[in-house]
């Protein structure tokens, strides 16, 4: 190996040989590089920047900067209805949970102003708090239950269906569910006169997420 490091060292020729070969296969890959790109680019279109979450994010979170990320996708890859930039994100309420990667849409967000509660209630719901029961699971915002009710020992009736929890009280004695204005005063009643709690569904709310303002 000494011999053959002198001879490089004692003949430039064949030193300057090597150094153009090196970098005539660096200028080769490079530009095969290069045209494997230009190819996608061609095929799928230049690349475009997507808002995305940089982490998972509970329903009901308001965004913060740092829950937000900028990733370099495909034009044909980009997802309509997406949030033009991480400050249209930042500080708004999201009405569904997201999961890391997951492009933002505007249709994720609440109306912007509304946060707390207000935030999460689809169009035209009425949120109301009811007793989560003894015998009722852990529930967590976006989970979905049936509101119960006990009238005077007649058989236990649900009084609202599928309603999405918004929030959850202290002790978790307590959950706030999103409902209809009739299940909303059908709920007061029997809260008023009867026994009232909540039985966890494994389904997904029927009513649509509100939509945020034109």
């Amino acid at each position: 190996m000494r011999l053959i490091g002198r001879r490089w060292l004692r003949s430039p020729l064949l030193f300057w040989f090597a150094v153009a070969g090196l970098a005539l296969l660096t200028a080769s890959v490079v530009a095969g590089a290069l045209e494997r790109a230009r190819s996608l680019a061609g095929q799928y279109g230049p690349l475009r920047p997507m808002v995305v979450a940089a982490r998972a994010v509970d329903r009901g979170s308001v965004l913060a900067a740092d829950d937000l990320a900028v990733r370099l996708v495909p034009a044909s890859m980009l997802v309509a209805g997406g949030v033009a930039s991480v400050e249209q994100g930042r500080g708004r309420v999201v009405v569904v949970p997201l999961v890391e990667g997951e492009p933002l849409l505007a249709g994720h967000l609440a109306p912007d102003g509304l946060s707390g509660v207000a935030a999460q209630l689809p169009a035209g719901a009425r949120a109301v708090s009811v007793p989560a029961g003894s015998n009722a699971p852990p529930l967590r915002r976006g989970d979905v239950v049936d509101v119960l009710a006990t009238l005077d020992g007649s058989p236990t009736l649900a009084i609202a269906a599928d309603a999405a929890v918004v929030d959850v009280g202290a002790g978790d004695e307590t959950v706030t569910v999103a409902v209809s204005p009739d299940e909303a005063r059908a709920v007061a009643f029997a809260l008023a006169h009867g026994a009232v709690t909540v039985a966890l569904t494994p389904g997904l709310p029927q009513r649509p997420l509100r939509q945020p303002a034109k």
